[in-house]
């Protein structure tokens, strides 16, 4: 597994002018990670974000854009370009973002009142009880 790119996927970046958007792109190329296809900074206007699409057992090098990660500035997303594989290791966690993908991960109760797990995932609560964490077996 790609470390490096499993834990980009998790961030965006919106630059901010063309030179901006250039960087990043001129890391990503360092880096081996590819630009979607013909992607231009006037594309960008309309979907202002850019991320790294973790896509597992096939073309996993794929920037795009995006729209419901986490922002980050320019910056920090070439830091994270840069990163080295074992770097990416050591700051790889199991947990599980709520949100819309292929493999459902929860579902609401019969009842509407609680989550309930799915597909080798559960709920973690911490120490206090006032947080709780979806995560993969």
């Amino acid at each position: 597994m790609n470390y490096k790119l499993k834990h980009l996927a998790k961030y965006c970046c919106k630059p901010a002018d063309e030179f901006e958007f250039n960087l990043v792109k001129e890391q990503a190329e360092l880096g081996g990670i590819k630009i979607a296809p013909d992607l231009s900074f006037e594309e960008l206007e309309e979907y202002p974000y850019l991320t790294v699409n973790y896509i597992e057992g096939g073309n996993n090098r794929l920037m795009s854009y995006h729209i419901e990660e986490d922002l980050i500035s320019c910056l920090d997303f070439i830091k994270k370009l840069r990163m080295s594989e074992e770097e990416a290791r050591a700051l790889e966690d199991d947990r599980v973002k709520f949100g819309l993908s292929r493999e459902q991960k929860w579902m609401w109760s019969d009842d509407d009142k609680s989550l309930i797990a799915l597909n080798g995932h559960y709920f973690k609560t911490n120490e206090d009880g006032t947080e709780v964490t979806l995560h993969k077996r």
